[in-house]
């Protein structure tokens, strides 16, 4: 029993082992980049850099290494144990193709991270860096240095919030124009934003006009959706063809050509003296009378005037 239980704990040591052979440590290279980058942060925001301490190095190193061996980004050690019962402020982040620029500016972007950064005047700094399987995870650790006025910190932003909380991101429904705002929570960073809404960082910037290295508080609602535009879908009117028009062709009168006409003039006709045909049938009578008297006298007168002749 004892040999099978000798065997089952070597066992268990060598899986350990094994799986904890996998975990590249980034302590010679990321770790040190990682405090280069977040003094570069304070030497832009007007701070003395942070000065680095072995045993938070250390410390920083093994919880990195702690997160890659359980595959879980968490504040707490094995042992129960969190940053606010060790004495110092602790940021962490995972994810695929991190480097420290992304984490900074991207992740700790909230304001208790960027207060573990920036938000102290003096102080001491460890940092870790492990990669297991191509996720890497991060761990900067920071201790105040307490010397008279100039080591009490600076204003932390208003922050009253547990930096060792990490509310989750939940989408929220969208508003009735189809845009969507987000209200941060304590612990939640620009990084888990954009991944919750599947959007990038960049365009959170944009869409509410934050500086280039943004920080971002509790309670600060954030545009993540920007309302859709409306397309005006045009109605089809169904209007009958008019019959076409048949084009009268307008008739230009032409200027007549003047031309020389002939008038015939007309020959006056000689009407007689006295025609029967136009007298009145009952006048005929008489003058049929007056003419045989005419005659009668015409002839009396030339008997007489022969008898006159021969007498002589």
């Amino acid at each position: 029993m004892r040999r099978f239980l000798y065997f089952l704990t070597a066992l268990i040591i060598l899986i350990s082992f094994s799986a904890r052979g996998q975990i590249v440590s980034g302590q010679s290279g990321g770790a040190y980049d990682l405090i280069s980058a977040v003094n570069s942060l304070r030497t832009d925001n007007g701070l003395q850099p942070y000065q680095i301490d072995s045993n938070l190095m250390a410390s920083a190193q093994e919880h990195a290494e702690y997160m890659a061996l359980t595959g879980n980004i968490t504040h707490t050690r094995a042992d129960g144990s969190t940053p606010s019962t060790l004495g110092f402020i602790e940021n962490i982040a995972g994810g695929y193709n991190l480097t420290s620029t992304v984490v900074i500016y991207s992740m700790w972007t909230d304001a208790d991270h960027w207060n573990t950064m920036v938000g102290i005047t003096y102080g001491v700094v460890g940092a870790g860096v492990a990669e297991k399987d191509g996720y890497i995870y991060y761990v900067l650790q920071v201790k105040r240095i307490a010397t008279g006025l100039e080591g009490q910190p600076t204003p932390d932003f208003n922050s009253t919030a547990d930096p060792n909380v990490v509310s989750p991101v939940i989408t929220n429904t969208p508003q009735i124009d189809g845009s969507i705002f987000h209200e941060v929570l304590d612990g939640q960073s620009l990084w888990s934003i954009a991944t919750t809404y599947n959007i990038s960082i960049a365009e959170i910037i944009a869409w509410n006009n934050l500086l280039p290295t943004p920080i971002i508080f509790p309670g600060e609602r954030l545009l993540v959706r920007v309302a859709p535009t409306s397309t005006v879908t045009p109605t089809v009117t169904l209007t009958s063809v008019p019959p076409t028009r048949t084009i009268t062709p307008t008739v230009t009168p032409k200027t007549p050509t003047v031309t020389r006409t002939i008038t015939m003039t007309p020959s006056p006709t000689l009407k007689p003296f006295f025609s029967f045909q136009k007298i009145d049938p009952s006048q005929r009578k008489w003058i049929g009378i007056a003419l045989v008297g005419f005659c009668a006298i015409g002839f009396l007168a030339v008997v007489l005037v022969g008898f006159v002749k021969k007498e002589k």
